[in-house]
């Protein structure tokens, strides 16, 4: 199982004891109350990913629907690996990859809904929400190594490419994406706000990808990695 997706399982089980208890608490100490303050009706900002391939970047727009509902755009940029991939570092900095075959360059262009959750337990400078999300995929897959015999098989002799060196040999690959998600917003209703969201993205590409040589894995047009994604911006 990869790290990330046991970190993310930690997570979701210490914050749903958390969640829990608090509402617990909330429940012994005082009645129900009623929903507070409208959050702001608009909100932007960027955002940080880190999935089974690393970090990635995105930014997002928002707009509330009506109570606890809130529609959302957002794009980001990532790149996608095989969970088997083990990269190896010379002396001299050079990077091997064994029995890799191409890079992939992912961008979501997803559009989702969040639904706010246990609104009347908990104070509204901490969020928790469900988000689900699903849209256009634009992935760029490009070869990791000059394959000039054509077999498909890193060969001796051959020549690799870097992550930048080999992007002009690729080719674009347009896809669906889906995301499912649960996070918490902390912070005020208005003005600066922050948050984190844990999830599982899936992608369907219109073609196989083969990221790792077809000896070791057969091509596949479905690609899917757990994702924790940082997200800060502002709301008005």
């Amino acid at each position: 199982m990869p790290k990330i997706t046991v970190y993310i399982v930690l997570i979701l089980l210490a914050s749903s004891t958390w969640g829990f208890q608090d509402a617990v608490a909330a429940q012994q100490s005082e009645p129900l109350r009623e929903p507070g303050e409208q959050e702001a009706p608009r909100g932007l900002g960027a955002q940080v990913l880190l999935t089974n391939a690393g970090f990635g970047l995105g930014g997002y727009v928002r707009k509330l629907l009506r109570d606890d509902q809130t529609a959302t755009l957002e794009i980001s940029l990532s790149a996608a690996e095989d969970e088997r991939e083990v990269s190896f570092f010379d002396r001299f900095g050079d990077r091997d990859v064994p029995n890799k075959r191409t890079y992939l360059v992912e961008v979501p262009i997803l559009i989702g809904l969040e639904r706010r959750l246990f609104r009347p337990f908990i104070e509204d400078n901490f969020r928790p929400y469900f988000h689900i999300a699903g849209g256009p995929v634009l992935g760029w897959n490009y070869p990791y190594f000059r394959d000039q015999n054509g077999n498909d098989t890193f060969d001796e002799g051959e020549r690799t490419f870097g992550v930048l060196s080999g992007m002009f040999k690729g080719h674009l690959v347009p896809g669906l994406g889906l995301s499912v998600s649960i996070g918490a917003n902390f912070g005020e209703l208005e003005g600066l706000t922050q948050g984190v969201r844990l999830g599982f993205r899936m992608n369907v590409y219109n073609e196989a990808i083969e990221l790792l040589e077809p000896a070791v894995k057969a091509p596949d047009n479905v690609l899917t990695t757990p994702f924790i994604m940082f997200h800060f911006g502002r709301q008005r």
